[in-house]
């Protein structure tokens, strides 16, 4: 008698083995592929953030109280050569500017604006409101919109924030030595070079209040003026897309005003501030002498 020995396949087995490979491999296969998607879209969202966080400029605006030429000077003793921008109200024109005698005599309270960063600015619009408020409770308003196409890295950009006619009557309250306020609220919209658009709002108020002081036995009027910072903040617009502004604004440039030879400028000013300084001495020099012999 022969040994026989006979396998038999069990089919239903086999074919569940195979497909449970196949639909194991097919979830592998998915699992990559949605790892891998989620994996470029994070990367993405990371990059596009980075890219906005590298590209967004914060403004940072201060107040002056001096005349153009002060500024002029200043930028030609630190050696400045990036745009300074003067903007003014359709109204007043640049009289106040254009003047020579006013550019050098006349003093502005001046809202200023640079650019610090590297990244360019681009479609800023510029919007002022301001009121002036006497003892009297009469009131001169102003507002008015500049647009500036671009303002790059390191420039700058420098408006009254009063207009002709609120100056006059500040500068006259003031010599009366007169309770007077002077209110101005800025809004600069930007886009930045990552196309988002920000806005920047400044609020402040500049009050005279006069304060009695006895000097010598005698009640001496003078003006306190005190500043105070109402609102200083920013947003991001979600409202708005615009890369391009209206007509660009009619301004000056500081620079054009320029037409000296800075360093022998420079020179002469540091030689005026030294033979200052050596009067200065010679003054106490020779007080101290007489002192001495008395």
């Amino acid at each position: 008698m022969v040994n026989q020995t006979i396998f038999i396949t069990d089919w239903w087995i086999f074919g569940a083995t195979i497909f449970s490979g196949l639909l194991t491999a097919t979830a592998t296969l998915v699992a990559v592929i949605y790892t891998h998607k989620k994996t470029i879209e994070t990367y993405e969202k990371d990059k596009d953030y980075q890219y906005k966080k590298d590209k967004l400029v914060i403004i940072k605006p201060y107040l002056k109280f001096c005349s153009f030429g002060n500024v002029i000077d200043e930028l030609i003793t630190y050696n400045n050569r990036e745009r300074v921008l003067v903007l003014s109200s359709p109204k007043d024109g640049f009289d106040f500017y254009d003047d020579s005698e006013k550019l050098y005599t006349e003093n502005h309270r001046l809202f200023c604006v640079k650019n610090e960063s590297r990244n360019n600015l681009h479609a800023l619009n510029v919007n002022i409101k301001t009121k002036l408020t006497t003892e009297s409770n009469a009131i001169i308003e102003e507002q008015y919109n500049n647009n500036i196409k671009l303002l790059r890295g390191g420039e700058e950009f420098i408006l009254r924030v009063h207009n002709n006619e609120q100056r006059k009557k500040l500068w006259e309250q003031l010599d009366n030595n007169r309770q007077v306020e002077l209110w101005f609220d800025v809004q600069i919209t930007y886009s930045t070079e990552a196309k988002e658009r920000i806005i920047y709002r400044f609020e402040s108020k500049i009050q005279n209040i006069p304060e009695t002081k006895v000097i010598e036995g005698k009640n001496v009027i003078s003006n306190n003026a005190k500043i105070t910072i109402i609102k200083d903040e920013y947003q991001k617009d979600a409202t708005m897309n615009l890369n391009n502004v209206e007509t660009a604004s009619v301004f000056r440039n500081l620079q054009d005003n320029i037409v000296i030879d800075r360093a022998n400028y420079l020179h002469k000013k540091i030689g005026a501030a030294q033979a200052e300084g050596l009067m200065s001495q010679m003054g106490t020099v020779i007080n101290t002498a007489q002192n001495t012999k008395v």
